[in-house]
């Protein structure tokens, strides 16, 4: 019964009807969907909920929430068609702070029609305001380039737009139990806070219905060549039963292959039950998939994109480390390598439960909003 009453004090001494604007970045899916539970947390709260993005990753949120109002925003538009960091990021340089420039204006104009108190952003560098508290939800604090004086200009670039926010939120585990390593480990600042891995899944135990769940996200074109890999190499497989989740509702139809179901986007409670009764799950690195399978506790064969060192990083760290099969994708053989892969155990249960709610009530009393 105290528990109840101290619950009950604790949410009508909470923020009610405050305005907080939340507007994950779309370069793929992921971290839209690592933003879900963060939006869930604040729906609880009693807070007013707005919601902004672009392209697949403003689909995925009208699927998700349906109710809460969402504004379309800058899209950045980045494409990876090079193995190249260095050169997919040249020739997009311009394009990309001109998408920061239009989304930071944009970002405002809501803030002012809203009447906004807070902004929650994940990744996009322009969705800060003045005299607003702002938040970043960020785990690319630093880019394993290879290269030292390339690191130190990249790391220098994020720095400079990380630290226009109040407070730095890492959706990892702090302490050497963790998955970003030196992601976030090589960033120096007292306005970094490590919260907890944000998924929007759950732990099923389901019996297997799928041999495979094939998971894809990230952008383009490099989404597409991984989906027409993945489609020349089924047939001959002879897997009875087999699911392929294409992460967009854009892109050319897709043949009919036998034993293979498709499905554009899934909502959260679909995909997660989908991924919990599959016996083995074939994703690129990303980190919000990393976090999905932190969770979910299943095997993956996990496939980089190319051109992004982050994911590059993340899937030979957790290969060394002996929890993943990782393949590049110009040597992806799903004959030899989805064998290799149900050998690999995946995250272990040995990883500390997260507790997110606690976290950001501590955190966001640390912020004046008013």
């Amino acid at each position: 019964m105290s528990e109840w009453i101290n619950f009950t004090a604790q949410m009508s001494s909470s923020p009610k009807a405050i305005p907080v604007l939340i507007c994950p970045q779309h370069w793929g899916l992921g971290h839209v969907t690592r933003t879900i539970p963060v939006i869930r947390y604040f729906i609880e709260r009693g807070y007013q909920v707005h919601l902004a993005c672009s392209g697949a990753g403003a689909d995925l949120l009208r699927l998700e929430f349906p109710d809460l109002p969402l504004y379309t925003i800058a899209d950045y538009k980045m494409r990876y068609p090079r193995a190249s960091m260095y050169w997919n990021m040249g020739i997009q340089m311009w394009q990309l702070h001109s998408a920061i420039f239009r989304e930071h204006r944009q970002i405002n104009k809501i803030c002012r029609e809203k009447d906004i108190r807070l902004i929650v952003s994940d990744s996009r560098f322009g969705a800060f305001a003045r005299h607003i508290p702002c938040v970043v939800i960020a785990h690319h604090l630093h880019l394993p380039l290879g290269n030292r004086f390339m690191e130190f200009f990249t790391d220098l670039w994020m720095r400079i737009f990380y630290l226009r926010f109040d407070q730095i939120w890492v959706p990892d585990f702090d302490g050497p139990v963790n998955i970003s390593g030196d992601l976030t480990r090589k960033f120096r600042s007292k306005k970094h806070y490590f919260i907890g891995p944000l998924s929007r899944f759950s732990k099923l135990d389901l019996a297997d219905r799928y041999d495979c769940a094939f998971v894809l996200s990230g952008p383009e074109p490099q989404r597409s060549y991984l989906e027409d890999i993945i489609l020349k190499q089924l047939p001959g497989l002879g897997l009875s039963s087999a699911i392929l989740i294409r992460g967009t509702r854009e892109g050319k139809p897709l043949p009919v292959t036998k034993g293979l179901a498709v499905i554009d986007l899934a909502a959260g409670t679909e995909l997660n039950r989908i991924m919990s009764s599959s016996r083995l799950i074939v994703c690129r690195s990303g980190y919000s998939s990393l976090l999905d399978l932190s969770v979910l506790r299943k095997p993956a064969l996990l496939i980089s994109t190319p051109g992004q060192p982050e994911q590059e990083y993340l899937a030979r760290e957790l290969h060394r480390k002996g929890l993943f099969l990782n393949v590049a994708q110009n040597k992806l053989d799903l004959s030899k390598h989805l064998k290799e892969a149900e050998v690999y155990p995946g995250f272990h249960s040995d990883l500390p439960a997260p507790v997110l709610s606690g976290t950001l009530d501590d955190l966001l009393s640390r912020l004046k909003i008013k």
